[in-house]
């Protein structure tokens, strides 16, 4: 190397002889002291030779470039290049959900030397189950030339490929292949042309991809609502692979086949989801009285899971009457059995039609319990009335506790038919009486007159025994 750059420098010294413009003589050489003046000489031929240079290249550079074309000559690195061996380096299990972590790694070995590597572009590569590969990263992993460790006189390192995380993006599940596809700038190869593999090293790494489904719990629409009433459907979702799912309710009529109608909401991963009546409008008020039926379905892009068919809900017919303020008033305060109750209740149409209406009135006690004591049929209108059923109670209900209830031929706004009063303790009195009253009068003077009537039988029969006395006296 040292004879090159001098033979360059000659060279350049005798053409910038010849070189356009002033010539520049050298100066004469400085004399040596002593011995050894051979180093001498030689430190003044270079300073010589390089400033002829300098020069030459001043004063004429075309010339300068076409003595370095002339003496360049190309560089033969020692040794003969092989192209570098890439692998798969995987350590996970061979068997992955779609939602499991992956870490898909290069491993490279060059057992070249630094001075004749080159630069390495490497790109991971997957084919689907059934599909052909197609590349993963858009931009090339690189190595470069001193971008190695050593180790037991192997030259190698590693290269992830953060692109791929994991399978969620697949659309069916099997197998799924990976290799490398890589160049240095001049030969291209692949990761698959190498037999070399190991217990986490391949030429092309083979994953066999399952889906775990989605898994629903779901709290049964058993309940009996009004059309009206916030119906709510509620499903807890767990999907293992973390999926977006698809979740749909489908709403069946009360045969179980027909299908009234389907809604879907999506959901990430994991959650509740809700469909509301108010929000869809799954019922309205011609289904009154009506049953029906559901169940879900789930998608996760893989597969559909189905849930059973599930009851729920069944609508309460739609209620016409409205009933208030239930009430019973005594005709006596102090509760004798024999005194008039009157029961009453209010009612009226919720909307702008008229109906017959039956309003019935039982009484409990311990003698006779649930007794119908009357009823009364009246026409329910838009406008309040009162419906009223007055009574009494028997002498065996005698010092216990009532309660009563009425009951109606058509369903209330709570959609009941029947509602349940206490009432409270008749009084244990057993004789009903009073001194002002006409029968109080009539029984006065009836035991009046039975009083007076057993007084003359009995005079009459105590004059009739005096006189039969007498004549036996005077007989004798």
């Amino acid at each position: 190397m040292r004879y090159r750059l001098l033979a360059l420098m000659l060279l350049m010294l005798v053409i910038s002889a010849y070189a356009e413009g002033p010539t520049v003589s050298p100066p004469p050489p400085t004399p040596s002291e002593g011995g050894g003046g051979g180093s001498s000489h030689k430190q003044t031929d270079m300073e010589k030779i390089i400033k002829a240079l300098e020069q030459g290249k001043k004063q004429n550079p075309k010339r300068f470039e076409y003595l370095q074309t002339l003496l360049w000559k190309e560089y033969t690195p020692p040794g003969e290049y092989e192209l570098p061996a890439v692998l798969i380096y995987y350590k996970g299990n061979k068997t992955v959900r779609r939602s499991d972590s992956l870490e898909i790694q290069a491993y490279v070995t060059n057992e070249n030397k630094i001075e004749i590597r080159r630069p390495l572009y490497l790109y991971l590569e997957m084919a689907e189950p059934g599909g052909d590969f197609k590349q993963v990263n858009s931009q090339p992993q690189i190595v470069q030339v001193n971008e190695y460790y050593s180790s037991d006189d192997v030259n190698y390192t590693f290269r992830s490929f953060p692109e791929i995380t994991d399978l969620r993006s697949l659309n069916h599940v099997g197998n799924v292949r990976f290799r490398i596809r890589y160049t240095d700038g001049q030969y291209k190869r692949y990761s698959s042309n190498w037999t070399v593999s190991s217990r986490e090293i391949f030429p092309v790494l083979e994953l066999n991809v399952i889906n775990n489904p989605p898994v629903v719990n779901y709290t049964n629409v058993t309940y009996k609502p009004r059309y009206s009433d916030p119906i709510e459907y509620v499903a807890e979702i767990t999907d293992p692979d973390g999926d977006t799912l698809n979740v749909t309710l489908h709403i069946l009529e009360g045969d179980n086949r027909t299908e009234r109608k389907n809604v879907t909401q999506e959901l990430r991963g994991s959650g509740t989801v809700r469909f509301r009546n108010s929000e869809y409008g799954f019922f309205g008020k011609d289904d009154a009285g009506k049953t029906f039926h559901y169940y879900y379905t789930l998608g996760d892009g893989i597969n559909v899971t189905s849930t059973n068919i599930t009851a729920g809900p069944e609508i309460r017919p739609t209620p016409k009457l409205l009933v208030e303020n239930p009430r019973m008033v005594a005709e006596d305060e102090n509760y004798y059995w024999w005194g008039r109750y009157n029961f009453s209740i209010d009612v009226k149409s919720q909307d702008e039609n008229s109906f017959p209406l039956t309003v019935y009135l039982y009484t409990n006690t311990a003698s006779n319990p649930w007794k119908l004591r009357g009823s009364k049929t009246v026409t329910v209108t838009p406008e309040r009335q009162t419906v009223s059923v007055e009574t009494s109670f028997d002498a065996s209900d005698n010092n216990q506790t009532f309660s009563y209830r009425f009951s109606f031929s058509e369903p209330d706004q709570n959609g009941r038919t029947s509602i349940d009063l206490n009432g409270r303790q008749i009084n244990p009195r057993i004789i009903s009486y009073s001194i002002l009253s006409p029968a109080s009068f009539l029984n006065a003077l009836l035991i009046l007159v039975i009083f007076l009537s057993s007084g003359v039988i009995l005079e009459r029969c105590s004059n009739r025994r005096r006189k039969t006395e007498k004549g036996n006296q005077g007989g004798d």
